[in-house]
């Protein structure tokens, strides 16, 4: 390692001579430590650090990095995070913790920074457990102990990671609800925590979304009606702290999670993500067939059969979206009062055009026509005008090879603009 010659060189040479370290003191605890919960926490962390700095007169202790249950594994901590931008700022000349675990379990990233980083930082580091002293005793760093000590910290997280995963996965099998926060509309059963219960609040909501849809409004419309009432998106509700930073408004896509939860039901659904690996922590979509459901594990806000019904109308809906050029008068309708396009929404059993302006944000004032009705007026109004080439069918080749535009009033009135 670089620290036996760079330290050597410092002590017998002289050419660089330091008296007094300002230390920096890292203090790390997180749930992998749960069998050693009480000797890791961070109080004993801190007092064992202390004790430590208080016989030796050199060190003097700059500032505390803690970072409270965030695994070894992974070095985005806020606290490390902390650590390594002052040390940048050369703001302490000395790092100190109670073992190396508490550094990391990653033995690659650790071997980096006790091999390379430190070394060329001028970094002094100590681990009061294992008796190490990069400075005082250099040997310390070079000695066999600390890459094997890190392999093995590295190796513990692995195993802890599997036991985690494997326990969830027990808890999910047998439908315990493991997630940090319900489902908006419902709240963890205060009797068991791994239990459903119907928020009265939230619940008001989430019905009338899908009573909405069902009754012919867009997603859009919907969350435009709750920001308007000022109604708490999920998120903010959940914490109910107006400061933090997540969505403050309602949105499409809130909408249409909502819509798409089968949750609501009453079956629990887990397992849609699942962590990568051990060291990356990120977390990755999984397949459906690799979700365990559990079917009535809670009561219903949504019946089956209307959440069924929803399904087939967003579907249809984003098929509409997704081929609205094959739609019978796609581009050809327009509105007599703001001149806007129609767009096409289905009500119960009809489909119906509506002015896309007072779709979208009101600004026109609301009609509409029945396609059915607007079919049979145009073509009566063809084979009136072509009466040699009288057709039963309406189709777009004839629009396009016939019509120009079709305006629609606000009484239903249609008139038709030929070529």
């Amino acid at each position: 390692m670089r620290y036996t010659t760079l330290y050597v060189y410092i002590k017998i040479i002289g050419v660089i001579k330091i008296s007094n370290w300002n230390v920096a003191a890292y203090l790390r605890l997180s749930k992998e430590d749960n069998e050693n919960m009480e000797s890791n926490s961070i109080v004993n962390q801190r007092e064992l650090i202390e004790q430590y700095i208080v016989n030796k007169s050199d060190l003097q202790l700059v500032d505390y990095y803690i970072d409270d249950g965030y695994s070894g594994t992974n070095f985005n901590r806020p606290g490390f995070r902390r650590l390594l931008q002052d040390m940048k700022n050369k703001k302490f000349n000395c790092i100190i913790v109670k073992d190396l675990s508490r550094f990391a379990r990653s033995h690659i990233e650790a071997d980096m920074y006790f091999e390379n980083i430190f070394p060329a930082l001028n970094i002094r580091f100590i681990s009061v457990i294992e008796n190490i002293d990069s400075f005082e005793n250099p040997d310390s760093m070079d000695n066999l102990i600390v890459p094997f000590k890190n392999l093995l910290n590295d190796a513990y997280a692995k195993d802890i990671s599997k036991k985690v995963k494997s326990a969830l996965l027990t808890k999910r099998l047998n439908g315990e609800f493991i997630g940090t926060f319900a489902t908006y509309g419902y709240l963890k059963n205060p009797k068991d925590k791994h239990k459903l219960i119907i928020d009265e609040e939230a619940s008001k909501n989430v019905i009338k979304i899908f009573n909405d849809i069902i009754e012919g409004k867009t997603a859009n419309e919907i969350a435009n009606e709750l920001n308007k009432k000022n109604v708490l998106t999920p998120a903010l509700y959940k914490t109910k702290n107006n400061n933090i930073q997540v969505d403050k408004k309602w949105n499409v896509k809130m909408i249409n999670v909502i819509l798409q939860n089968r949750v609501y039901t009453g079956d629990l659904i887990q397992g849609k993500k699942k962590v990568e690996n051990y060291r990356t922590h990120k977390l990755i979509t999984t397949n459906k067939d690799e979700w365990i459901i559990t079917e009535n594990h809670h009561k219903p806000i949504i019946s089956k059969e209307k959440f069924a019904q929803v399904q087939e109308i967003l579907n249809k809906n984003k098929a509409a979206r997704n081929n609205k050029e094959k739609d019978l008068f796609y581009s050809f309708l327009k509105c007599a009062n703001c001149g806007s396009s129609f767009t096409l929404r289905k009500v119960k059993n009809y489909e119906y055009y509506h002015c896309t302006s007072y779709v979208r944000n009101g600004s026109c004032t609301s009609h509409s026509i029945r396609k059915d009705k607007l079919t049979e007026v145009v073509l009566n109004e063809l084979n009136r005008k072509f009466k040699r080439s009288k057709t039963d069918t309406l189709t777009r080749d004839i629009l396009l090879k016939n019509i120009d535009s079709i305006i629609i009033s606000q009484n239903g009135e249609v008139n038709i603009k030929f070529k």
